[in-house]
């Protein structure tokens, strides 16, 4: 039987739950952070977590802890953050790749449900969205080894070779993996995936001759495009680089639709507190607008960004209806 009593009862335990959530994101942090990011060591996205984590452990007053989860084009460390309390303790470095895997998931559990390849969280519904901090666009490169000079001529060559093109990407159903199955297509040319477990395994490959092409970015790239060891085919914007104004864009050289922008975006798990979530976002926008790492960014060709936590989850909105348009439209699975 419901008294008065009981309804009083269980209110005020509502009340006291509330105000002691809310006391403990006042005094957050208490304690190290880990910052999930779900890539192998080296890669741009771990330098990205790298700068970041450094900022804020002097900004917040707590050690922020990179952990490296590598696996499933992102799959594992997010999955693991999205099962983790919502606390402020556990954040990852959300990226397009995690994003397009979970979108190449679900549409393959529902084109095949008995495959059992149901994604494990939804990029929207179980993650509180921090802020956006920077996009990025890729080049298109081959090693020294390939006997081509411009995209055409790669194009040119693949047709000659039919099933003789190889690419490395950072792992199965990455969005760098989808993006050159999608420019495959729009050039009609058929060319072999090689997946990794991260970008710098497939880029050592590429340098050493095993494999022909890859997506990276100009950080990523290094030297090895001065001294000769790779070849830049084209650029993934829609506007040519400042920091390599030689190369075309992939949309110039014939491929007018053809469009790829990374990003790296900070995220908690689903129902973190908003007081976390504000204190988070000034910190790393601040950081973000710091000049030495200004400098780190912009040399990697990465465009800053740091908005609030609707604008960076509206902006991820924006990128799954768009990436999903792109999973229905690829073959690539």
């Amino acid at each position: 039987m419901i008294t008065m009593h009981s309804v009083f009862r269980a209110l005020l335990v509502g009340v006291l739950a509330v105000a002691s959530l809310g006391a403990r994101a006042a005094e957050w942090p208490t304690q190290p952070i880990k910052l999930v990011v779900p890539w192998a060591p080296g890669g741009f996205t771990d330098i990205f977590g790298r700068i970041i984590a450094e900022k804020l452990t002097k900004s917040l007053g707590q050690p922020v802890i990179v952990e490296n989860k590598p696996g499933a084009s992102g799959g594992i460390g997010s999955e693991a953050v999205a099962r983790a309390a919502p606390d402020g303790y556990t954040l990852l470095l959300h990226t397009s790749d995690t994003l397009v895997w979970s979108i190449g998931m679900a549409d393959a559990f529902a084109t095949d449900p008995a495959a059992n390849q149901k994604p494990p969280y939804d990029p929207l519904r179980d993650f509180t969205h921090v802020t956006l901090m920077g996009t990025q666009p890729v080049l298109f490169l081959v090693g020294s080894h390939v006997p081509a000079s411009t995209l055409a001529e790669f194009v040119a060559l693949a047709k000659a070779k039919p099933g003789t093109a190889t690419y490395g990407s950072s792992g199965e159903g990455s969005a760098v993996h989808l993006a050159m199955e999608t420019f495959s297509s729009q050039a009609g040319i058929r060319m072999i995936h090689v997946p990794y477990k991260g970008i710098n395994p497939a880029l050592m490959d590429v340098l050493a001759g095993q494999v022909q092409a890859l997506f990276l970015s100009v950080q990523g790239a290094g030297g090895n495009i001065q001294n000769g060891k790779l070849k830049a085919l084209g650029i993934t914007s829609l506007t040519r680089s400042p920091l390599v104004p030689t190369v075309p864009t992939i949309a110039e050289s014939g491929y007018p639709d053809f469009q790829l922008t990374l990003w790296y975006e900070i995220v908690g798990p689903k129902g973190l507190p908003q007081d976390i979530v504000d204190k988070l976002n000034r910190a790393i926008k601040a950081a973000l607008a710091e000049p030495d790492v200004k400098e780190k960014l912009v040399s990697g060709n990465t465009t800053v960004v740091g908005n609030s936590p609707d604008e960076a989850r509206a902006f991820v909105a924006a990128e799954t209806a768009r990436w999903n348009a792109a999973v229905k439209n690829a073959k690539a699975k």
